[in-house]
């Protein structure tokens, strides 16, 4: 298993460098916090696009989508907190406010003050809090099948204690592949039960980081509005993570562009990489 994942990881490598991306770290608040960047400098002749995983996942899940962007945007692709290569800590929060707090403080360190946005699932959640809290800041973002609704199926979810990135066999984690992507790309199975060991290995930490970021005080109620129409809403129809239902939710709640996928599921970005990035290039354009 830990074979597979040396593997795992050096294809993932190689597939940022093949992206132009090179990775490095910055110290926030006593925190190592690794990026992927295509550039040491952030100059004014490039608009900045950070991109935003979501939970469980890494800065790497980006890499063939960044590489359609690289030419014209100056990217920032944080691991998150307890997430890829950033450290997990039993005793630190793992809330989207506190994650916001720990992006715009890298954001700091990086001296970036405007940039766009584009985040998946709790990325997109992430995206929807920092426009409705720094929006001075925010030029364009794009929320890819966000979480944040405070729908019933949230509810749900709470009251019956259910977490999806809580697996005890290996089975779990298939079960739950299944779930996240209509078309995944190939992923050889070795790979795929080395990323299983994973989550079997890390099942405490994912229930502790799970349960103080899916907390309904930090979403957001069907009649909230928000106040940036410079934002893009996307969404994937066959998504078994999040229903439909959560779909509607945000859509009432932004004043925005929406793009549906029909054919796609809670990832758009990695599973039609071509079309995704075709049409979010165009909206940022």
């Amino acid at each position: 298993m830990l074979f597979s994942r040396l593997i795992f990881n050096m294809v993932n490598c190689v597939e940022a460098k093949l992206a132009g991306l090179n990775c490095a770290s910055r110290l926030v608040n006593g925190l190592e916090v690794f990026y992927l960047s295509n550039t040491k400098h952030f100059s004014s002749d490039k608009p900045v696009l950070v991109l935003l995983h979501g939970f469980s996942a890494d800065k790497y899940v980006w890499n063939r989508f960044a590489k359609r962007f690289s030419s014209q945007y100056h990217l920032i692709i944080p691991d998150l907190k307890g997430h890829g290569q950033t450290a997990y800590n039993p005793n630190d929060d793992y809330s989207v406010p506190s994650q916001c707090q720990m992006f715009l403080a890298l954001m700091e360190q990086l001296k970036i003050k405007r940039f766009s946005i584009v985040g998946n699932s709790m990325g997109g959640m992430m995206a929807a809090k920092l426009f409705d809290e720094v929006p001075e800041r925010i030029e364009k973002s794009v929320l890819i099948d966000p979480a944040g609704a405070k729908s019933q199926y949230a509810q749900d979810m709470i009251d019956n204690q259910l977490n999806p990135f809580e697996h005890n066999v290996e089975q779990d984690f298939f079960d739950f592949y299944d779930l996240i992507m209509a078309k995944p790309p190939f992923v050889p199975r070795f790979i795929l039960r080395a990323l299983a060991w994973e989550y079997i290995n890390k099942r405490e930490q994912y229930t502790h980081m799970f349960k103080q970021f899916f907390n309904l005080r930090d979403f957001y109620p069907r009649d909230y509005r928000f106040d940036h129409p410079q934002s893009m809403l996307i969404w994937g129809l066959n998504d078994k993570l999040l229903p439909v239902d959560d779909f509607t939710h945000w859509k009432m709640m932004l004043n925005s562009n929406t793009h549906i996928y029909e054919d796609l599921g809670h990832m758009p970005m990695v599973e039609d990489v071509k079309r995704v990035s075709s049409d979010i290039l165009r909206f940022l354009e």
